[in-house]
């Protein structure tokens, strides 16, 4: 199965922000009803926790829950939660490169972020 960075980023964003009235992140029924494999998805958590982004317990084999963002899963959601820069940075590789680690798409979009801060405050977007 081939990892999909815009299933993690919509991952991180959903554990980060658990649905109307929910204490705790509640499910995967919206990515499913959205689309999206529930195998593929489970996939994708262990992924996230293999690397660093959240932590979650495999409840049974092949079955995973996120519990938290760790602390690397904060730092690479706040520089992809923005929809205009992720589809620039996603945009920029497929272009250039076709596909990239992991790392190389954090660094594009903090490259971005920081390029943003350099520009004179009337080009910032508010």
């Amino acid at each position: 199965m081939k990892r999909d960075l815009d299933l993690i980023r919509r991952i991180l964003l959903d554990i980060e922000t658990p649905g109307e009235g929910a204490t705790h992140h509640s499910g995967f029924g919206h990515l499913v009803a959205t689309g999206h494999d529930p195998e593929a998805i489970q996939y994708h958590v262990q992924l996230m926790h293999d690397a660093g982004l959240i932590v979650a317990d495999e409840l049974v084999p092949g079955q995973w829950w996120p519990e938290r963002i760790t602390w690397s899963g904060h730092e690479f959601l706040d520089l992809a939660r923005d929809d205009a820069r992720w589809e620039r940075a996603k945009r920029n590789i497929d272009d250039q490169v076709g596909s990239a680690p992991f790392q190389v798409v954090r660094d594009l979009l903090a490259r971005s972020v920081g390029e943003q801060l350099a520009a004179p405050a009337r080009t910032r977007k508010k």
